[in-house]
């Protein structure tokens, strides 16, 4: 049907399409009767019934719905894919085996682990992203290169004499390859920079008693300190912090503040995710696999906290600014444009002024738009709720 299918597919669908999205790959035939994704795929009641199965798998995981992290668990859901996967004749069908087969020996104590080979130096990590940030600007250098020269073509054929107008637009496909370079190589960028404070010098412990260490940080921001070692689970029901080694919550410990902080938490982080505290009651989180501090349980540095211009929390919601200015909820893959036509327009232009590369965006509550750079998010811009996705601020 064409190379450029999925872009055509994009206008009718009026969004955004990634074929490495496991959202539009299985919803995308379901729901649409149209769809031309149904032509290489089986048909009938029972297919399209393992289709909506793998996608309610989907969600739930990535949606943080599983009742229970463990290899039972994780069986059932594999068991769905593997289905599926046996009905499309999918390579993921050899590798469903393969983890059903090792999480069964697990469980039943047939598994014998192999000696694993030896971990590399913190010299050798970082040479090795090092050496995968430079394969990544040369590719966004070249990337970049192409668009330019099509647009000197583009414009050349704009200015020949016709008689019709003629309607330049960069090419859709190499602008997408672009913003996914852009955002892979700020992951590199921020994982080199991490690597190399790692390696700096860490000073060492007091032999004296100590008040409390607080470490500077600010909510929804990364934690570059030590991480606390006290390990408890947000409470599902409670506003508290479970701790495993007292069997009790722990929020009584650091005053009445402490459950009004846990509560503003939930957004961002599961009920029965491990939360990490220190004796000041500072609490820190993995969001994304990022250390991520939440804010203090006592309550007493929120004023100093809303000095940043990043002041209060990450809403859970995160979005990718493309080269055209659009601006997609990464999760939903609905528009800005979609949703909220009257504004979508004016915030885009402004946030391709601020950023013209485009890239991952997030977004506070107070309404301050960040973009990742140089390994920590900076504040850009202020948006209002009604100029913004619905609902959301």
């Amino acid at each position: 049907i064409g190379p450029h299918w999925v872009h055509a597919l994009s206008n009718i669908r009026k969004k955004a399409i990634t074929l490495n999205d496991p959202q539009f790959v299985l919803s995308e035939p379901l729901k649409n009767p149209d769809s031309p994704t149904r032509g290489c795929l089986p048909t009938g009641g029972k297919f399209y019934n393992q289709l909506e199965d793998a996608l309610r798998v989907r969600n739930k995981w990535a949606h943080f719905e599983v009742d229970a992290i463990d290899l039972k668990q994780l069986l059932i859901s594999v068991e769905v894919i593997h289905h599926l996967a046996i009905s499309a004749d999918m390579k993921v069908g050899k590798l469903c085996s393969e983890v059903k087969k090792r999480a069964k020996d697990i469980l039943e104590g047939r598994y014998v682990a192999s000696s694993a080979p030896a971990p590399q130096g913190p010299a050798d990590e970082l040479a090795a992203v090092h050496a995968e940030l430079a394969v990544e600007q040369q590719r966004s250098a070249t990337l970049a290169q192409e668009i330019e020269a099509a647009e000197v073509l583009l414009d050349e054929a704009a200015r020949a004499p016709s008689g019709e107008p003629v309607v330049v637009e960069p090419d859709p496909e190499t602008l997408e390859q672009r913003a996914i370079v852009e955002e892979k190589l700020a992951h590199l960028e921020f994982i080199f920079q991490s690597l190399l404070a790692a390696q700096e010098p860490q000073p060492e412990d007091a032999t004296q008693a100590s008040p409390p260490v607080v470490t500077r940080a600010l909510p929804g921001h990364r934690w570059d300190g030590e991480l606390p070692s006290r390990s408890t689970t947000l409470m599902g029901l409670k506003d508290d912090l479970f701790d495993p080694l007292i069997s009790s919550g722990v929020a009584g410990e650091f005053g009445v503040n402490s459950t009004t902080q846990i509560k503003k938490w939930r957004p961002l982080v599961a009920p029965g995710a491990t939360v990490l505290i220190n004796d000041a009651g500072q609490a820190v989180s993995y969001i994304n696999g990022i250390p991520t501090y939440l804010g203090s349980l006592t309550g007493e540095m929120a004023a100093a906290e809303a000095t940043s211009t990043l002041s209060g929390f990450f809403i859970g919601h995160s979005y990718t600014l493309r080269l055209n200015g659009t601006i997609e909820d990464r999760e939903s893959g609905d528009t800005l444009a979609q949703v909220n036509p009257g504004s979508a327009k004016k915030v885009g232009k402004t946030l391709m002024a601020l950023i013209p590369n485009g890239g991952r965006l997030r977004v506070t509550t107070t309404g301050t738009v960040a973009r990742y750079l140089a390994g920590e998010w900076v504040g850009v811009a202020k948006v209002r709720p009604e100029d913004w996705f619905p609902g959301q601020l």
